[in-house]
């Protein structure tokens, strides 16, 4: 187990959001909550999950060659994550933040 948390590595923001928000689903699911309702908090948690599924699926690894010029004698390779929206993308997007808004509401009605 703790062989494959080692190799775990977040390197963007939105890997935080769907690591916080399964974890936060998984104590709604199992620890009662203090303050606030655990369909509520679920709503919430889900929300920040799938938010950060959508971005991430929306910013894959994207590989330029670049060919030799009179700056870079040897050309070379350029790799990062540019945002490139995708259906399923965009589609995750919206349904966390439908969730989340709906949870927020939902906690704010019941406080």
């Amino acid at each position: 187990m703790s062989e494959a948390l080692s190799r775990l590595k977040i390197e963007h923001w939105y890997q935080v959001f769907v690591l916080l928000g399964a974890a936060g689903a998984l104590a709604a699911l199992t620890v009662e909550i203090k303050g606030v309702e655990n369909a509520h908090a679920l709503l919430v948690c889900l929300g920040v999950f799938f938010v950060g599924m959508g971005e991430w699926i929306n910013h894959p690894l994207q590989t330029t060659l670049v060919p030799p010029s009179v700056y870079s004698a040897g050309g070379g390779i350029i790799t990062g994550n540019p945002r490139n929206p995708s259906a399923l993308g965009t589609l995750f997007d919206v349904l966390g933040f439908v969730l989340l808004a709906a949870g927020v509401y939902k906690i704010a009605i019941s406080a």
